[in-house]
């Protein structure tokens, strides 16, 4: 427990506002990524019947007009697309940020150690031991970003793909909605 502590204490000390600032970044991104995976994949994922598509199996619409169609599929396609993809552009931007503020960690870090070692003097071994562990605890910072940062770039990868892959399948149920009603016997 002990370690664990020790370990935290010695994260956190990698700047007095950017270890706190990297986490909240952090903790903000995930949630949002954790709320999109509900969304995608989760239980307010439900097939919802679309207007466009309950208006053409009413036969309010000219649906034997194929321009008509492929519009209205692909209307239905981008709106989905739209919807699905809401918060896309902000996990990205705070995956960006992650390794950047580490970036400026590591630099503030490393400034503060080489201020402290031309202000220490010639004390050689005392300067040395000093300085590694100034730029060790500075390189930290770059660490954590990066590794905070590299899971969110697949997890988001990952729902931009099923986001794609709904709006797509919206769009073709759209499109060949005729088609399956002419099948089941409708004019």
């Amino acid at each position: 427990m002990t370690t664990l502590l020790h370990e935290a204490l010695q994260w956190w000390r990698g700047g007095d506002l950017l270890m706190p600032v990297m986490f909240l970044v952090a903790v903000v991104l995930y949630a949002i990524l954790a709320e999109r995976t509900l969304v995608l994949w989760g239980l307010r994922r439900r097939q919802r019947t679309d207007d466009v598509l309950s208006v053409m199996r009413d036969h309010h619409a000219a649906a034997g007009d194929q321009r008509w169609r492929a519009f209205a599929a692909q209307y239905v396609g981008l709106s989905e697309a739209e919807q699905l993809s809401r918060g896309f552009a902000l996990t990205r931007a705070l995956t960006t940020c992650l390794p950047l503020l580490g970036l400026m960690g590591t630099v503030t870090g490393m400034i503060a150690t080489f201020g402290h070692l031309g202000v220490v003097g010639g004390r050689g071994g005392m300067i040395a031991g000093q300085a590694s562990a100034g730029i060790g605890l500075a390189l930290t910072a770059t660490q954590y970003g990066m590794a905070l940062a590299i899971p969110a770039v697949g997890w988001d990868w990952l729902l931009a793909r099923r986001a794609a892959a709904i709006a797509l399948h919206r769009e073709l149920v759209v499109r060949g909605a005729h088609d399956a009603d002419e099948q089941e016997g409708e004019p």
